[in-house]
């Protein structure tokens, strides 16, 4: 059975042969260690690019791979922002694309399709799609809405707009699911089947279960519908801990919820088990980097023991997207002892 045909099961959640294994984004994990940058990657041919991630997963064999990741801040370039590339890691956010609610301008969606660097990504995805995607899963990965719109309009300003201007709040979280949708969308058209939508500014650390409910679940539910309509599979990831809303993510028409190590897998099994998949919680830097690979290979046999019960529905991943730094051999062990694992 190919790693594309386990994934379709761990998403019906039926029973897979074996536990399917998966990095989280790790965009910059992969093009450093092939000696590029995220900037000089852009500078490359999508062919390289393509093959830098492909040559990358015949030494991993993750499950899924994920052409585009590391770059959700070109959104906000495309849409005429400044964005500063790292060394090492992935680029900043100079400063909000706007800061006056009243004055978007619904045009600067649309211009992201236009940026050099976006359509680079998106040939690289759709060489991939073709290359590799009869039998691994190729995806792409950007901020939900509500980080997406806070980088937009400045966090503060969104976290101020909770209690003082809703309606502006309102206005900035429309506009920024019309520009994920408007970076994903050509990634849609290359071919990818999944697309990981990355939401740290809605964790429990941040905003409360009410303002989730209220705030982050709508904008994030009409993206996810948008994306589905078109056949693909659609995976959530919030950093921190995200215990008290998980119930409403399968409200959110997510195929998967990504959770953070800071989320217990049993009582995400309690809550998300038979409703949707899930994946996680392996700490990206205590254990992904840190540890050995004796001790990553422990550390995901505890995750499984915890998360898979008798029912699937887990995908063994960490609990965000891990560092540069973190050594192949600890890949290498977070795969293999997934691929041991038998339901």
């Amino acid at each position: 059975m190919t790693s594309k045909e386990i994934v379709r099961k761990l998403i019906r959640l039926e029973p897979t042969p074996r536990i399917p294994v998966s990095l989280l984004s790790a965009g910059a994990w992969t093009l450093n260690r092939a000696g590029l940058t995220l900037e000089s990657a852009l500078l490359a041919t999508p062919e390289r690019v393509a093959e830098v991630i492909a040559g990358t997963n015949e030494m991993a064999h993750c499950d899924i791979v994920w052409p585009g990741s590391g770059y959700h801040n070109l959104a906000i370039r495309g849409a005429g922002g400044k964005i500063k590339f790292r060394i090492k890691g992935t680029p900043d956010v100079q400063e909000p694309l706007f800061t006056d609610a009243t004055r978007i301008d619904p045009a600067w969606a649309h211009r992201v399709q236009d940026d050099p660097g976006v359509r680079l990504l998106v040939e690289a995805a759709r060489i991939l799609a073709r290359q590799i995607g009869s039998h691994t899963v190729v995806g792409t990965s950007q901020w939900a809405p509500f980080t997406l719109g806070g980088l937009a309009y400045g966090v503060e300003n969104l976290m101020r707009g909770l209690y003082k201007d809703k309606a502006a709040v309102h206005a900035v979280l429309d506009f920024a699911a019309d520009l994920c949708f408007a970076f994903l969308e050509p990634f849609i058209d290359a071919g990818v089947s999944v697309i990981s939508l990355a939401d740290p500014t809605s964790s429990g650390d941040l905003i409360s279960r009410e303002q989730f409910i209220e705030f982050s679940l709508p904008c994030l539910k009409k993206l996810a519908t948008k994306i589905k309509e078109r056949g693909v599979w659609v995976v959530v990831h919030i950093c921190g801990n995200t215990t008290n809303r998980l119930d409403q993510i399968p409200l959110a028409g997510a195929d998967l919820m990504s959770v953070d190590y800071k989320v217990d897998l049993a009582k995400a099994r309690e809550i998300l088990g038979g409703k949707i998949a899930f994946s996680g919680n392996l700490n990206p830097v205590a254990i992904m980097q840190k540890e050995t690979p004796e001790g990553v290979a422990e550390a995901a046999r505890q995750a499984i023991a915890k998360a898979s019960g008798t029912q699937g529905g887990y995908l063994l991943m960490p609990g965000c997207d891990i560092p540069p730094s973190v050594p192949l051999e600890n890949v290498k062990a977070l795969v293999e002892t997934a691929h041991a694992t038998t339901l």
